[in-house]
């Protein structure tokens, strides 16, 4: 009876402390976590992100391949040592040196290739490759904390990576957080709604943009057109444009001669490997050369230099009329015709001087000469 008394109490002692790890476990559970603030780290940064995004698999983080450099040529100088014993016939032969090997699934697999300014230094990365794989909204949201931390970040490549409308706004927005970023590579992404425009709005400084093979059609082209220049506003940042293999017509050609009408900045515009004929090739040779301005255009550049207050432009110095129904003049124009008043006071004294003088010779001549006249 003691025995089985006993054996009563164990369990019950089990049942409790089973029952208290198990209220424990869901208190932690439904604990939220501490926020995390990225180091600058991006390798330690992002995988941290990914394990609290409940991530299942992780890319890794490896430094960009690069092409072996070839060894040095030989110095003719030098003479060449013969061998003094004979090489065997069944030596092998040296591994190559102008290309590297792999694991023979490892190239295919998802990466975030990096280049580091300095091998060591893990918190110096200026460029980031993805590519071939997708990159969701889990992955974005990664990047969103991570990225704009980076600060010499400057360029990012993403190639084919299945971008999306909500995807490819949420990078727009990454992209402007990110202080130094210069080029942008979206080649091999067609968003069905087309907003590549909103990486280069008027705020934007992005100097290099691709986007070949994006499938952009007339209606991007027209978007990125706006995006160049319009009556009122213009990008002032981008100089080099890739619009390669994509789908604009001539149309879409005239989208972008009339965004090139107002920009000053743009260099490089590449629209090869697209639809455009003869119309659409006119349209971009004119504005290549000069060309005249619109009213509405004249109108608004006098507005934008007026408000910028342009110290090239001077008031004419020409009074108006007292009875006159325009706005009356402004000081600087009273003061303009003040000067005008004050040389033209200055130059009848002179006058008056220089006839005095001549008055003056006239009768020393006349002492020095008494038999003249």
């Amino acid at each position: 009876m003691g025995k089985k008394l006993e054996r009563v109490m164990k369990g019950d002692r089990g049942g409790t402390t089973s029952a208290t790890s198990q209220e424990t476990s869901d208190v932690d559970s439904t604990k939220t976590p501490e926020p995390y603030n990225c180091t600058g780290d991006f390798e330690a940064d992002y995988v941290e992100l990914c394990k609290r995004a409940g991530l299942s698999e992780v890319p890794q983080v490896v430094q960009r391949p690069h092409r072996p450099e070839p060894p040095p040529p030989p110095d003719p100088k030098e003479k060449l040592e013969e061998p003094t014993s004979p090489t065997p016939v069944n030596q092998e032969e040296a591994p190559p040196t102008t290309y590297t090997t792999s694991n023979k699934f490892d190239y295919f697999r998802p990466k975030v290739q990096v280049e580091l300014e300095k091998p060591d230094d893990k918190k110096s990365m200026t460029e980031i490759y993805i590519r071939g794989w997708k990159v969701d909204q889990c992955y974005m949201d990664v990047f969103r904390l991570c990225l704009p931390v980076a600060d010499k970040l400057h360029t990012i490549d993403l190639w084919n990576v299945g971008l999306t409308d909500n995807t490819l706004a949420q990078f727009s927005a990454v992209a402007s957080q990110c202080l130094n970023l210069r080029t942008i590579r979206l080649d091999g992404n067609p968003v069905p709604g087309e907003g590549f425009h909103q990486l280069i709005g008027e705020d934007s400084m992005i100097v290099s943009m691709s986007l070949r093979s994006c499938k952009v059609s007339d209606k991007g082209a027209e978007l990125i057109g706006k995006a160049l220049s319009t009556v009122k506003t213009r990008n002032q940042s981008l100089c080099v444009l890739n619009l390669n293999s994509n789908l604009i017509t001539d149309v879409g050609a005239q989208h972008l001669a009339r965004g090139l009408r107002m920009n000053r900045t743009l260099l490089i515009l590449s629209v090869a490997n697209n639809a455009i004929g003869d119309d659409g090739a006119k349209h971009l040779g004119e504005v290549l050369s000069r060309f005249a301005l619109t009213h509405e255009e004249v109108v608004e550049r006098r507005k934008l230099i007026s408000e910028k207050g342009t110290p090239d432009i001077r008031i004419s110095p020409i009074p108006r009329r007292t009875d006159s129904r325009d706005r009356p003049g402004s000081q600087s124009s009273s003061s303009q015709l003040d000067k005008s008043v004050v040389k033209s006071g200055r130059a009848s004294s002179k006058a008056k001087k220089d006839k005095k003088d001549d008055k003056g010779k006239g009768k020393d001549d006349k002492r020095k000469d008494p038999h003249r006249g």
